[in-house]
């Protein structure tokens, strides 16, 4: 071959290479940002729209339903599903993985530009493209000496003024979210009853107010002079209170005779304690392909520099809350070592069969050419140094030695057979070439797949499969031009016996006896094609979406009735579990809590998230919580669950989601309650919770309009709802600019305290004087929705299920569709329906995209074979020793289950199609040895028997160097090990199973139809020494 032949002749030019690329290697290490995982895309479209103070209802009604009607008919929308929340409505677009987000984004404006026009008081839609990012930070202020009632936005100005610039200017990071703020705004708090008493009605207050701008009239010339026309009907806050707000009997009310005009922050809509303490909540989001470790790296020097500097000045302290870089550098130190303890093992495996450290140098000196090329590539293709990555690195490790091994072997024997070092340098690789080019154009076939994989499992792990292919390509290219130049110049002309040339004989004739004869060789095929694909289908796990990566820390989410104001969630919960987790944080209750996160923005939004002293003793501390700390909790349910490296969806993208779509909320919310009482009763590990919720508690007061009465007053159903407004939120009266900042005027009276109260405050009405709001409207109290969900225009409640740990996805959603499914399903009406959503479909979408790239690998497997050996026969006997390699991958898994959980997972699947392209490796080697021989005239008996004796200590040797390579990410726990656990099990199961069986089925397979005969190749002695340098 031409590339062996200029490599053999040009050493030096091949030096100078070799330290380029290592060179280019060690400058891509530097230059590539280190991740937990790779880059996510995130197709998808928010648009939010705020009405201050609107229930769901309202909301829901007016703004979110006609958008949802325009939104549907955007081109590309896989799922639309809204939420509704007082105040404020969320449309969520989902799109397929590759979508143009800037022309979906134009798709989507134009479609608003359609809705209908939003009612007054709403803002604008605000759209968010991109999904949601976690955190790769999360900083709490809070001052150094606190009590549980200390009011943190009291910092708010220096927060802003010192805290998030200082963020904000770090390379990489792309948003900084002040999650505690509250906006400022202009308060005009008027006395309802003094203002009804001097004949002044609220729409008269917040009329002036509103009205009250500056105004340009335009461009005006007056002779040579171009005038620009302004109205200066603007105000500032120290002349708002002498404006007149009304005229009765000609007799003007300036404002600050009915009013006192403050400014204020708006009341605070959630808050954060910090092991024990109130403290500002700050959440860093980092730029698509940024360098966490080097963000963090800066976030750690900013604080530094803030709490040595204005923070002190203040008595605040700030302090890493979340710190990503802490999860990613364990994970990836884990990851190294593991690959160190592989390359280790790996030299081990060949320094034992080699019984020398200079051919085992040679061969190892593929690890670092192969290794470096993948990260060059990952670097130049603008990839990042990230767990997945790694363990594709690690994985590579046994991988890249396959073919080298090959290459010295045969050099090996050439220079046994008597040739000089200089001709089996240049034969040696070109026996073989044509064999080792078929096993990596398999190999890299079967990895091809992998990348052009969609959805979340593509994003997730095309890194290993383009590591891999790296690899094993440049594995080769060093195989056939470095080694045979090493072993050249680097040759020991004392050649060393085989120590196992014994064993090989030995191996070699039981084999061919074994298959001697054709009842012999049927029974070996039926047996070795039939036993594994039972015991597979037997054997194999259940299915599962993405890996088990346990994070350090325990989260906690509460379920509570609807309705519960902040205050009460504070007093009664909050403090209450201060009290109960200090004990474990001070040291003097085990298992030790080194700090905790506690958070509510709502009934709904309420949890904890715990950081254990040590580690290891999660789980102990889960029971602990279960048991103990969270028992007996008023009005609160809590789930804990361990927290995920892997962000993405609720606990790690293993929540299930029971949809129930239909027009009566009520009778939704019913089954719903069905549904989830049914499993919290048989399923107790099973954390459930329902969206919305099960009942309608949210107490509301309706206003029932009297027309009659409102009619006679002079007014209309308007002007009572703004009053009504002005007497609870607050009546919205535009927006007041100070010079640097924009904020809200709202008109506001808290006159009552009680419904009654609410009935008897006074409204001044041009016909009736003064009346009070219950002579205008009718009260009831009733019960409402805190939130409303829809998903794709329907009114939906949803089960949201997360099965415990130990539980695949496979299982629990057979346990939801024949018990809990058919259950909520008969107490539906008949115009509802249920669905299954998060991992549910992504699971079965993934599931099959999974099985149509295994039946693509096997294809491509086939075609790529068929045309090497040029030959479809040999192709489908290489093919058969899969069924070998995957009943080889579920005896692995099943025997990890004996001392771990681990489940089918998307990784674990990928594991399989990767072993396909590994295992037919010793079998294009045995096929394309045994043909070989048969064309220089050798029978059928003897090439196969000459097969066995020349490749069985290659193919053993490259198999264990293979394993060895990869038994660390399987058997060596720590950060991120769940990852790549599974994947490293199925490859070390089937490629153990499918060395020691492949030897028998490949001759059965390929002595068929020869010579009832006994071979010669039988009683031949194979004694000739094959040897090492």
């Amino acid at each position: 071959m031409s590339l062996i032949r200029v490599s053999a002749d040009n050493p030096a030019a091949l030096f100078a290479a070799s330290v380029l690329l290592f060179v280019l290697g060690v400058a891509g290490i530097v230059s590539l940002p280190i991740q937990m995982l790779p880059d996510l895309e995130y197709p998808e479209i928010n648009i939010n729209t705020s009405w201050r103070n609107a229930a769901p209802q309202e909301i829901e009604a007016s703004i979110v339903e006609p958008q949802e009607t325009v939104l549907a008919q955007v081109p590309g929308v896989v799922e639309m599903s809204s939420n509704v929340r007082a105040g404020r409505g969320n449309v969520h677009l989902s799109f397929d993985v590759g979508t143009d987000l800037q022309q979906a984004m134009l798709d989507v404006l134009n479609a608003l530009n359609r809705a209908e026009q939003a009612p007054p008081g709403a803002d604008e839609p605000s759209i968010q493209v991109g999904g949601w990012d976690f955190p790769v930070a999360t900083l709490l202020v809070h001052p150094k000496i606190a009590t549980p009632g200390t009011d943190v936005t009291q910092f708010q100005r220096i927060i802003e003024a010192e805290v998030e610039p200082a963020l904000l200017k770090i390379d990489g990071v792309q948003r900084v979210n002040l999650n505690s703020q509250r906006d400022d705004l202009v308060l005009i708090s008027f006395d309802a009853y003094r203002a009804a008493a001097l004949g002044v009605q609220v729409t008269d207050i917040a009329n002036t107010v509103t009205r009250a701008v500056n105004a340009t009239g335009g461009l005006a010339s007056v002779g040579r002079r171009q005038y620009t026309v302004r109205f200066l009907g603007g105000f500032n806050l120290d002349e708002l209170g002498d404006l007149i707000v009304a005229r009765p009997n000609n007799q003007p009310v300036r404002l600050r005779e009915v009013a006192e005009i403050t400014t204020e922050l708006y009341p605070r809509n959630g808050f954060m304690y910090r092991t024990g303490f109130p403290a500002y909540y700050i959440s860093v989001q980092s730029k698509y392909g940024a360098n966490t470790v080097a963000i963090l790296d800066d976030v750690n020097d900013v604080i530094d520099r803030l709490n040595a500097g204005p923070l002190a000045d203040e008595g605040l302290q700030i302090a890493l809350s979340f710190d990503a870089s802490v999860h990613i550098r364990r994970a990836i130190a884990l990851v190294n070592s593991n690959l160190v303890i592989g390359v280790m093992l790996a030299l081990g495996v060949l320094w034992w069969f080699l019984r020398g450290w200079r051919a085992t140098l040679m061969i190892a000196t593929t690890i670092p050419f192969s290794l470096l090329s993948s990260l060059l590539v990952l670097s130049l293709l603008g990839r990042s140094l990230n767990v997945v990555s790694l363990a594709g690195l690690a994985f590579a490790v046994g991988l890249v030695l396959d073919a080298a091994i090959i290459v010295q072997e045969n050099i090996v024997r050439l220079r046994q057979q008597g040739m000089n070092s200089d001709a089996a340098a240049r034969e040696g690789p070109s026996q073989v070439v044509g064999a080792l080019f078929a096993s990596t154009i398999t190999s890299i076939a079967i990895f091809l797949p992998i990348l052009f994989m969609q959805g979340i499992e593509g994003q997730l792990f095309a890194d290993l499969a383009l590591t891999l292919s790296v690899a094993v390509t440049m594995s080769l290219l060093a195989a056939i031009t470095i080694l045979p130049v090493a072993s050249n110049y680097f040759r020991n002309d004392q050649l060393a016996v085989d120590r196992l040339s014994d064993f090989w004989d030995r191996l070699t004739r039981w084999v061919v006896n074994a298959t001697n004869t054709p009842r012999q060789r049927i029974k070996w095929i039926a047996t070795l094609l039939v036993v594994p694909a039972v015991a597979t289908w037997a054997l194999a796990p259940k299915l599962d979406f993405l890996p088990q990566a346990d994070a350090d820390g325990i989260e906690v989410f509460f379920s509570m009735p609807e309705g519960i104001p902040l205050s009460t969630i504070e007093d009664d919960l909050i403090l209450e579990l201060v009290d109960r987790l200090q004990p474990y944080v001070d040291g003097t209750a085990a298992p030790g809590i080194r700090g905790y996160n506690l958070y509510s923005w709502g009934s709904n939004a309420t949890g904890i998230y715990i950081y254990p002293e040590d580690p290891r003793q999660a789980p102990a501390l889960i029971e602990t919580l279960r048991d103990e700390i969270l028992t007996g909790l008023p009005g609160a349910r809590p789930f804990v669950s361990r927290a995920s490296l892997l962000n993405i969806g609720v606990s790690g993208g293993r929540n299930i989601d029971i949809d129930l779509q239909g027009p009566e909320l009520t009778k939704l919310m019913g089954a719903a309650k069905i549904g989830l009482d049914r499993i919290s009763e048989q399923l107790p590990d099973w954390s459930v919770r329902a969206l919305p919720g099960v009942t309608l508690s949210k107490p509301e007061l309706q206003l029932v309009p009297d027309d009659l009465r409102i009619t006679q007053s002079g007014l209309d159903r308007g002007a009572v709802a703004d009053a009504i407004r002005a007497f609870t939120g607050g009546l919205n009266a535009g927006r007041y600019f100070d010079g640097n900042q924009s904020m809200d005027v709202l008109v506001w009276s808290g006159a009552w305290n009680t419904p009654e109260e609410l009935a008897g405050v006074p409204v001044y009405t041009p016909q009736s004087g003064i009346q009070v709001l219950g002579e205008l409207a009718r009260i009831e109290r009733t019960v409402g929705p805190t939130e409303l969900r829809r998903v794709h225009g329907q009114r939906t409640v949803t089960l949201q299920v997360l099965p415990p740990p130990d539980m695949a996805i496979e299982d629990a959603m057979a346990i939801i569709r024949s018990d809990i499914g058919p259950l909520i399903q008969d107490a539906l009406p008949a115009d509802a329906e249920i669905f299954y959503r998060g991992t549910a479909d992504q699971l079965d979408n993934a599931v099959v995209d999974m099985s149509k790239n295994f039946v693509l690998a096997i294809l491509i497997l086939a075609l790529i074979m068929s045309a090497i050996f040029r030959s479809v026969k040999d192709a489908l006997i290489v093919l058969l020793v899969m069924p070998l390699a995957i009943v080889g991958g579920v005896i692995g898994l099943r025997t990890l289950n004996l001392f771990t959980y681990q489940s089918l997972e998307l990784l674990t699947m990928i594991g399989f199609i990767i072993l396909l392209g590994l295992v037919v490796n010793n079998a294009i080697l045995l096929v394309h040895q045994t043909r070989g021989a048969e064309r220089q005239g050798m029978d059928r008996a003897d090439a196969v028997a000459q097969a066995i004796r020349i490749r069985a200590r290659p193919i053993f040797m490259s198999t264990l160097t293979s394993i060895c390579g990869m038994l660390p990410l399987m058997l060596v726990p720590g950060a991120g090990s769940g990852i790549y656990r599974g994947l490293a099990t199925v490859i070390v199961g089937g490629m153990s199973v499918s060395a020691v069986f492949t030897l028998l089925l490949l001759p059965s397979i390929l002595r068929i139809g020869e010579s009832r005969q006994i071979a010669r190749s039988s009683r031949a002695s194979f004694t000739h020494p094959v040897v090492t340098s």
